[in-house]
């Protein structure tokens, strides 16, 4: 391993930890509830937000620790799934984690709480695989180096 890259692998993990407690902290309070729990549903729509942040944080720095330009969010998802970091069906994922993240934060013709409460049901595991795929590209790239 380089010497300076260190500092991004690190980086990595911090952010992966950030991933990590996001998740527990969403499939902790994710319930029915949020359809009539205005307060719940906002505190879990800004925990995925935050949760999806970390996941293009983290593609774009492994991009940097491989000497490769980060690019918009997909197509540094699209590098990881080609440099096999990340599975494709895991890739998929987070591309569509990212769209529902988009809607939540902008807001694009409303948000439809069921809808997003069931997408982000069905994604928990996809985030919690991402982050599982990071730091074994991680231990393996280090016992490489």
């Amino acid at each position: 391993m380089d010497a300076r890259d260190s500092p991004i692998r690190e980086r990595i993990r911090q952010k992966t930890e950030v991933l990590i407690d996001r998740i527990e902290f969403i499939e902790h309070h994710l319930s029915d509830a949020v359809l009539s729990d205005r307060i719940l549903r906002k505190a879990l729509y800004k925990e995925f937000q935050e949760a999806m942040e970390a996941v293009t944080d983290i593609c774009a720095l492994i991009r940097r620790t491989l000497h490769s330009s980060a690019q918009d969010d997909y197509a540094n998802l699209d590098y990881l799934v080609g440099k096999e970091i990340i599975a494709p069906e895991t890739g998929r994922d987070m591309k569509t984690a990212n769209g529902l993240r988009n809607r939540l934060v902008h807001e694009y013709d409303g948000v439809n709480d069921r809808i997003a409460y069931d997408a982000m049901q069905r994604l928990m595991p996809s985030l919690s695989r991402f982050s599982g795929e990071v730091l074994t590209w991680l231990n393996t790239d280090r016992m490489r180096s």
